[in-house]
């Protein structure tokens, strides 16, 4: 996407609820603006596996910036699961701190990862997510760069 500035990183969404959502872009301050070119790798013992990420325009006390996100999708087998009496609540909740956690230390012992991926944890029902993403260190850094 040449002329577009936005951080250098997927935001990966980890909800507190697990609820994967069909689209992120579903409020007045979370828009769509572009999908990257679809970037494809043999991975996971799938050959040409397609990644496609999307690019959102956020907008939070009347500025605009641009990331790219995606939810975390193995989330949704945890919804699953406790929707199907599975999974207790509480278990559903063990298992998504669990794999945050290896997915957290996946990122950081796979090359540079972590500088390129970063988990975004946040309540779903309490939170609003513009505002935690605006918030992240990584987006204020951002900011503070494209001002300068």
């Amino acid at each position: 996407m040449e002329g577009v500035r936005l951080p250098h990183k997927l935001y990966v969404l980890c909800p507190k609820s697990c609820k994967v959502e069909k689209y992120i872009d579903r409020t007045d301050y979370i828009q769509c603006a572009k999908d990257l070119p679809p970037y494809e790798i043999d991975h996971g013992g799938i050959a040409g596996r397609k990644y496609n990420v999307s690019v959102y325009w956020i907008k939070y006390n009347g500025e605009f910036f641009r990331c790219a996100l995606e939810y975390a999708q193995p989330l949704k087998t945890l919804v699953a699961f406790k929707e199907k009496g599975r999974i207790s609540l509480p278990e559903m909740d063990i298992e998504r701190e669990s794999f945050i956690k290896n997915l957290t230390l996946m990122l950081k012992d796979n090359k540079n990862s972590f500088e390129v991926c970063e988990l975004v944890e946040y309540d779903d029902k309490t939170e609003k997510l513009h505002e935690i993403l605006s918030g992240l260190t990584s987006v204020q850094e951002f900011k503070c760069q494209i001002k300068e």
